[in-house]
């Protein structure tokens, strides 16, 4: 779950916080994206989310839109299913898988973010409609193992 980077940059003198967020969107260009993707789908309720997202892949090649499995509301949030064994998915898991990398790109993406199963991505402006309960993993769990 690390930034390469990141060390770089703090040995430049950049402050912690700008060092990694400049680190998530370098290490994880293609995560970012998807991310930065699915928050727009998200903020203008796009009609066919997994067609936008999959669309701001494409210099990303086939294997990363592809890696974009399913899209579905979760309440008012939209939830994103990732390949969770694909490039793209292990960059969503770093990128959303810390408590210290995700504020960062809520923040940056003015957007806030749940993390579900390995590799599903909630997306909603409000934190509260991000969070999921005990029965909704069980249920999504049986449609990706990783």
């Amino acid at each position: 779950m690390s930034f390469p980077t990141a060390i770089e940059l703090v040995s430049q003198g950049r402050k912690p916080e700008e060092a990694l967020l400049t680190a998530m969107q370098r290490d994880t260009a293609m995560g970012f994206l998807a991310l930065q993707a699915q928050a727009e789908a998200r903020r203008t309720n796009h009609p066919d989310p997994i067609a936008f997202i999959r669309n701001a892949l494409a210099d990303h090649g086939s294997e990363a839109q592809a890696a974009v499995l399913r899209c579905r509301s979760h309440g008012s949030a939209l939830k994103v299913d990732f390949d969770p064994l694909s490039a793209l998915g292990m960059q969503i898991s770093r990128l959303l898988g810390t408590d210290a990398a995700r504020p960062l790109l809520e923040q940056r993406l003015e957007m806030c973010f749940g993390f579900a199963n390995c590799c599903g991505a909630i997306a909603d402006p409000k934190k509260s409609n991000t969070t999921f309960t005990v029965a909704d993993q069980i249920e999504w769990q049986h449609s990706i193992d990783c």
